[in-house]
C-alpha cells in the first residue's frame, strides 16, 4: 500500500503554527485585561479606603487643610479611576481583536484539515480500487488457465 501524502501539508503546518501564535497573543490580550482590571481593583478599594480613613479623622478633629489635601488626593483617584477604565476599555477592544483573529486562523486551519480528510478518503477510495483490480487480474488470470 502507498503511503498517503497531503500535498499542502506544509501550508497546513503553517497555518497550525499561525492558529498557536494567535493564540499565544489571544491569551496576553486577556492576561492584560485582567491585570488592568485588578489595577482599577486596587484603585477603587483605595479610594474607599481614603474616605474611611477621613470619616475616622472626621472623629478626631481635622484642619481645613486636611480636608483640602484629603479632596484633591480623592481627585486624582477618581481621575485615575476614570482613566483606568479608558484602559480597561482599550484592552477588552484588543481582546475582542484578537479573538477575531485567532478564530479566522482557525477557520483557516480547519479548512486544510478537511481538505486533508477529503483528499485522505479519495486516496483510500483509489487504493480500495487498485487492489480491487489486482484481485481481478488474478481471478482472471486463474480462471483462463483453469
Amino acid at each position: 500500500m502507498a503511503k498517503f501524502n497531503f500535498r499542502l501539508a506544509s501550508v497546513l503546518s503553517v497555518r497550525e503554527k499561525v492558529e498557536d501564535l494567535k493564540k499565544n497573543e489571544f491569551g496576553k490580550a486577556v492576561m492584560v485585561l485582567e491585570q488592568e482590571k485588578a489595577r482599577l481593583t486596587e484603585l477603587e478599594q483605595t479610594r474607599l479606603g481614603c474616605i474611611e480613613s477621613f470619616r475616622e479623622g472626621l472623629n478626631k478633629g481635622v484642619t481645613p487643610h486636611d480636608i483640602q489635601q484629603h479632596n484633591q488626593y480623592l481627585d486624582l483617584l477618581k481621575k485615575l479611576i476614570q482613566q483606568q477604565k479608558v484602559i480597561i476599555h482599550l484592552a477588552e477592544l484588543k481582546v475582542e481583536e484578537k479573538r477575531l483573529e485567532l478564530v479566522e486562523a482557525m477557520k483557516d486551519r480547519k479548512a486544510l484539515e478537511v481538505l486533508k480528510e477529503n483528499d485522505y478518503e479519495e486516496f483510500l477510495n483509489e487504493e480500495k480500487q487498485a487492489e480491487q483490480k489486482v484481485i481481478d487480474e488474478i481471478v482472471s488470470y486463474r480462471g483462463s488457465r483453469g
